[in-house]
C-alpha cells in the first residue's frame, strides 16, 4: 500500500517533467544509434527496417516529450495523473514484452537489430499507453466538469426558488405586519390625548423601530434581488434618478440644506436598482448629521469613461475604527451604518463600478461613486448584447 501511494505521488507531482526527460531521453539512445550505425556499418543505416523504425520511432518521441509540457500547461486536473503514468507504464510493458516475445524464436547474428526493435516497442507501447490515458484523462475531466456544472445548475435554481420564497415572506408577511404594526401605533398616538408621558415615548419607539424594521426589510429584499440570476445592464439617466432623490431627501428632511452640482443628463450603465445607492448615501449623510442643520453637497464629473458622484456632508465624520470595514456586510442592524453602505456596495460592483470614503473628519464625510459611463446612443446596442451575472451574497 505505501509502494502505491508513493507511485501516486511521484505520478502526481513529477509525470509532466518524466515525461519529457524520459522521451528525451529516448531520443539521445535514437541518436547515439543512429551515430554507431554511420561509424561502424554505414551501410546499415540504409537499410529498410532501420528506416522505417527510426521513422515511426521520431513522431512517438516527439509526441512523448511534448507531453509533459502540455500537461503542465492544459486544464486537466493533476488528479489524473496517476492513471495517465500507469497507462504509459501498461502500454510500455505490455507492448515490449510481446516484442520480447517475438523475439525469442527468430534467428538473428545482428545484437544492432534487436536493440533498435526493442527501442521501437518501447517507444511505441510508451507513446501508445500515454495517448489512451490523455484521451481517458481528458474524457473523465469533461464528465465531471458536466456533472458539477449540473450540481450546480440544480443547487442555483433552487437557491433562486428559496430566495424567491423569502422575499414573498418578506414582502406579504414581514413587511405587512411592520406597516400595520407602526400605523396603529401613529394612530393612537394621534388619537389618545389622555397618553403620559411614559406612554407617548413608548409609543414613539414602537414607530421609530417599525420604520427601521420596514427599512431593513426593504434593503434585504433588494440584496435578494441582486442574487437573482443574471442582469442586462441599461442606459439610464443617472441625473435624473439622483435629482429625483435628492427631492426626496428634502421632502422628508427638515430643516437641510443641500447645494447640488448636477448635469441636466448623464448616462450610465446600471439598471432599476440605481436609486437605491443614491437613497442610501444621502440619507445615511442625513440620518448620522450632529449638525443644527445638516448640509449635503452632491456633485457629478462625467468622463468618457466613467461618471464620478460625489456626496458630502457636515456630520461627525466616521469613527476611526470603523472606517476600514465600512462597506462590509454587518452581523446586526443596529450597528451604526446598518446595511446601507454594504448595499451600496454590492450594487455598485453590479454594475462594475466603485465606491469609497474619500474624506471623513470633524468637518464631515465624502463618499464617491464611479459607474461606466454610456454616453452615446451606440451603448444601447452593446448593452443589449452584455449580459452581466450578478454577485452571490457571501
Amino acid at each position: 500500500m505505501q509502494w502505491a501511494e508513493n507511485a501516486r505521488t511521484v505520478a502526481t507531482d513529477r509525470l509532466p517533467a518524466s515525461l519529457t526527460i524520459f522521451g528525451t531521453g529516448l531520443a539521445v539512445v535514437l541518436l547515439a544509434e543512429i551515430a554507431l550505425r554511420v561509424t561502424f556499418v554505414s551501410a546499415a543505416v540504409t537499410e529498410g527496417q532501420f528506416l522505417v523504425g527510426v521513422v515511426t520511432t521520431i513522431p512517438l518521441l516527439v509526441g512523448i516529450a511534448y507531453a509533459g509540457r502540455w500537461l503542465r500547461s492544459s486544464s486537466l486536473s493533476p488528479a489524473r495523473y496517476p492513471r495517465i503514468a500507469w497507462w504509459f507504464l501498461g502500454g510500455l510493458t505490455v507492448f515490449l514484452s510481446v516484442n520480447v516475445a517475438l523475439m525469442v524464436p527468430i534467428p538473428t547474428d545482428s545484437w544492432a537489430l534487436i536493440g533498435a526493435w526493442a527501442r521501437w516497442a518501447v517507444a511505441f507501447g510508451a507513446g501508445t499507453g500515454l495517448l489512451i490515458g490523455c484521451i481517458e484523462g481528458r474524457a473523465v475531466e469533461r464528465a465531471l466538469t458536466a456533472e458539477r456544472t449540473a450540481l450546480r445548475t440544480e443547487h442555483l435554481e433552487e437557491q433562486r426558488d428559496y430566495l424567491d420564497y423569502l422575499n414573498g415572506i418578506l414582502r406579504h408577511e414581514v413587511l405587512n405586519t411592520a406597516t400595520i404594526i407602526n400605523g396603529y401605533a401613529s394612530r393612537v398616538l394621534e388619537t389618545e390625548s389622555s397618553l403620559d408621558g411614559h406612554s407617548r415615548r413608548w409609543l414613539e419607539i414602537v414607530i421609530d423601530e417599525s420604520e427601521a424594521m420596514s427599512t431593513v426589510i426593504d434593503d434585504v429584499r433588494v440584496l435578494l434581488q441582486t442574487t437573482e440570476g443574471s442582469y442586462r445592464p441599461e442606459r439610464v439617466d443617472a441625473a435624473r434618478v439622483l435629482a429625483d432623490e435628492v427631492r426626496k431627501l428634502e421632502h422628508n428632511w427638515d430643516p437641510i440644506d443641500v447645494e447640488t452640482s448636477i448635469p441636466d443628463h448623464v448616462f450610465v450603465r446600471a439598471d432599476d436598482l440605481l436609486p437605491r445607492i443614491f437613497a442610501n448615501l444621502l440619507s445615511n449623510a442625513i440620518e448620522h448629521n450632529d449638525a443644527a442643520t445638516p448640509r449635503v453637497e452632491v456633485t457629478v464629473e462625467p468622463g468618457p469613461e466613467t461618471v464620478r458622484f460625489e456626496i458630502a456632508d457636515n456630520g461627525p465624520g466616521i469613527p476611526e475604527p470603523t472606517v476600514d470595514s465600512l462597506f462590509d456586510r454587518v452581523e446586526s442592524y443596529g450597528s451604526t451604518h446598518g446595511l446601507g453602505l454594504y448595499l451600496v456596495s454590492q450594487l455598485v460592483a453590479r454594475y462594475d463600478g466603485s465606491v469609497e470614503l474619500t474624506e471623513t473628519g470633524s468637518d464631515g464625510s465624502r463618499f464617491a461613486v464611479e459607474l461606466p459611463a454610456a454616453s452615446s446612443e451606440r451603448d444601447d446596442e452593446s448593452l443589449a448584447g452584455a449580459t452581466t451575472t450578478a454577485l452571490v451574497l457571501e
